[in-house]
């Protein structure tokens, strides 16, 4: 048996898989926001449970939004409780098995890749829509990844000038990185709502957002279409610097099929004359298909992206 861990900022996935990669249950619980003990609590829990459940000592692989230090700490300040901590390695010591961890969206990138909308592609690329946005990138079967798991952050990288001028009233958002204008601060969840209560509305989930659009609200749309200009920008700039064969999104938005028409009419604005945008698709198994990946790392010596 393999377990997969999904961690994000608002939920902790869990999932347990058989050896041929079918899922057998699925559990999903609110993110620990105190401590890391209750954080290191709760996952412990989840996996002994499921060795009792299912009479084995699991495999355990762990996708999480963030970077590890030059020590092995996380940083991941979206998920405070396990920021600046050894999760990986205080998981093994207390679960006595070696545990699996990488960037949550290389671990949904492995997911896609196996099986799903990334299979075959020489280079792909995937961007994860969540409380943050992720990054991951795979040449050959193989992520391309630093030793520190911190390559393909894209959600860091500022937005495109070409909006600035589109767009004058466009604040630039600080992100918690420490930087200003990055991606992620306009087209993670959050980011939607951040342009949402810029352009004068009530504090709304992304979610609340796109129903007042569906409905016919104007603020609504006005701020759906700033986001769907900042994530075209944003995604013909990847594009054009790496050239991709396909590019899969995750997260909940990534389930929403007019999200692609938009893109689709949008994009050719972003990248060179005369250069067709890569396809962008939606994942097979799911915005939240990190977890699977997740499972993936922990049976990786027989996969080829090992």
């Amino acid at each position: 048996m393999f377990y997969g861990v999904d961690i994000g900022g608002s939920k902790v996935a869990f999932a347990v898989f058989d050896v041929h990669g079918v899922e057998l249950e699925r559990s999903v619980h609110k993110t620990p926001q105190t401590t890391y003990a209750a954080f290191m609590a709760l996952l412990v829990e989840l996996v002994r449970s499921a060795d009792t459940r299912w009479q084995v000592t699991g495999g355990v692989g762990i996708g999480f939004p963030g970077v590890l230090d030059s020590e092995g700490l996380m940083l991941a300040p979206n998920v405070p409780a396990i920021h600046g901590h050894d999760l990986k390695g205080d998981l093994q010591q207390q679960l006595g098995r070696t545990v699996y961890a990488d960037n949550d969206a290389n671990c949904f990138l492995v997911s896609e890749y196996h099986q799903g909308a990334a299979a075959e592609a020489e280079l792909a690329l995937a961007l994860t829509l969540g409380t943050g946005v992720g990054g991951a990138l795979m040449y050959r079967g193989q992520l391309v990844n630093s030793k520190r798991g911190g390559s393909a952050e894209f959600g860091h990288g500022g937005i495109n000038a070409m909006l600035l001028e589109r767009h004058r009233e466009l604040p630039l958002f600080p992100c918690g990185c420490g930087l200003r204008g990055c991606l992620e601060t306009y087209v993670s969840g959050t980011g939607l709502s951040r342009l949402y209560r810029h352009g004068g509305g009530a504090p709304l989930s992304g979610p609340a957002i796109i129903s007042a659009w569906q409905q016919g609200e104007r603020l609504a749309a006005d701020s759906l279409s700033l986001y769907l200009d900042i994530l075209a920008a944003g995604l013909g700039t990847l594009m054009t610097q790496l050239d991709p064969d396909v590019v899969v999104l995750g997260g909940g938005l990534s389930e929403h099929p007019w999200l692609y028409r938009e893109l689709e009419q949008r994009l050719p604005e972003f990248v060179m004359t005369k250069v067709t945008p890569a396809p962008v698709r939606a994942p097979v198994f799911g915005g939240s298909g990190g977890v699977r990946g997740a499972a993936l790392l922990a049976r990786h010596a027989a996969l080829p992206f090992s």
